[in-house]
């Protein structure tokens, strides 16, 4: 099938569903046309292109008096041409699909569901629940990048404003560099030279009962401070690599213990928000490609934001102790025109001890009440052995029209 065609039968598709929606039902269809002008430091241009369709459907539906089922779920399909050939594949995923049994002071969800933990902007150290889609991550942002994990959640609420929160998640689910043909995804960090000439073994972890994950976090208000603390144990969403002669390139996913805090605090059009993530037991990457090694690792970031009408502006400051320590600067800015029916945002990323940066801006504009259009572009520049040195080349633009029903 070739681009035009999968377009226009993306076009029939979402006359379809704004057509015959039934009114219980929200959702959405989108299209967008990604390209990445350049993806090689070999003669001549190296582009790749690609058409991404998702029709997205959501219900909300109370029981009785306490008990709420959230139901939604998507189809995504791809036809590209990437640099190793035509690319196609289609999935159907659950986005949030769970039921939430709601009291006075106690709530317990079940089902599949995205929590989110921490206050920084993109990067929360103590987010570590999710798994996440790193594509979607680059092109669109964190929370449109978190993917939903079986959970069981519950809540308690006391009469202070303190809150107890604890999860279990039963059975391991890793990130994915792309949902659609990742192994020819230009944001697969793994398809390396090496992966290309070993074989693969990949090892995740099994379900059962000593491989559950789970942890709590308490939150409260201390004076104007909100004020958490978390703790988590779980896996490694990404995989580590090592290289085992025998067998070839080995993938893992090891365990983790994490104890971390968040603060925020706002005071006039200004808010200060800090947030620190203690990985007492973990494992990095080893640089000469042997077995993964035993560390303990630290994540953090002070904040600040501003709103002033119809303008927002955030910056922080990242801190990471691996091997070494890094610093990472983030700034995000959104402006709002036309009565909200306009938004250019920008979002920055500079590592200045490897001198990599990630910048990305995205103009949006309601052409109806439920037609949208988006352009955006992304550019990487640098190169070095972190996450943004090793996507230089991967500069992308895309256009993505979006109609809700």
């Amino acid at each position: 099938m070739t681009m035009w065609r999968a377009l226009l039968l993306s076009s029939v598709v979402c006359v379809l569903f704004t057509s015959h929606a039934d009114a219980q039902v929200d959702g959405s269809v989108s299209m967008m046309v990604d390209v990445f002008p350049d993806l090689s430091d070999q003669a001549g241009r190296q582009s790749a292109s690609e058409l991404r369709t998702r029709v997205f459907v959501e219900r909300k539906q109370d029981v009785g008096d306490h008990l709420r089922l959230e139901l939604s779920g998507y189809f995504d399909a791809l036809v590209g041409d990437r640099l190793t050939g035509a690319a196609r594949e289609a999935i159907v995923r659950p986005q949030d699909l769970y039921a939430e049994f709601h009291g006075e002071r106690f709530d317990l969800r079940a089902g599949f569901s995205r929590i989110v933990w921490g206050k920084l902007d993109e990067f929360q150290p103590t987010d570590v629940v999710n798994p996440i889609d790193l594509t979607r991550f680059l092109l669109e942002g964190r929370s449109e990048a978190r993917l939903p994990a079986g959970l069981v959640r519950g809540r308690w609420f006391f009469r202070n404003g303190t809150a107890v929160e604890g999860i279990v998640v039963p059975a391991f689910r890793a990130s994915r560099f792309d949902q659609l043909d990742e192994a020819t995804s230009p944001f697969n960090l793994s398809a390396s030279d090496v992966r290309i000439a070993l074989p693969v073994e990949r090892r995740e972890p099994a379900a059962s009962w000593q491989n559950v994950s789970g942890g709590a976090r308490v939150t409260s208000t201390l004076g104007r401070v909100d004020v958490g603390v978390s703790a988590f144990r779980g896996y490694r969403s990404f995989p580590l690599l090592s290289i085992d002669p025998p067998r070839g390139l080995l993938e893992s996913f090891p365990r983790f213990t994490m104890v971390g805090g968040d603060v925020e605090a706002v005071r006039g059009a200004w808010g200060v928000r800090g947030e620190v993530a203690g990985f007492v037991e973990d494992r990095v990457q080893s640089p000469d490609g042997a077995a993964p090694i035993e560390a303990r690792t630290v994540d953090a970031g002070i904040g600040v934001d501003r709103r002033a009408g119809n303008y927002r502006i955030a910056a922080n400051a990242m801190y990471s102790h691996r091997l070494e320590d890094d610093f990472t600067l983030v700034i995000a800015a959104d402006r709002s025109f036309a009565r909200e029916t306009r938004t250019a945002r920008l979002f920055a990323v500079y590592n200045p001890s490897n001198g990599t940066t990630f910048t990305r801006a995205i103009l949006m504009a309601a052409l109806r009440d439920n037609v949208a259009v988006e352009g955006s572009g992304g550019i990487f520049s640098g190169v070095s052995d972190d996450t943004l040195g090793r996507l230089t080349q991967r500069d992308f633009l895309y256009a993505r029209l979006k109609v809700f029903f």
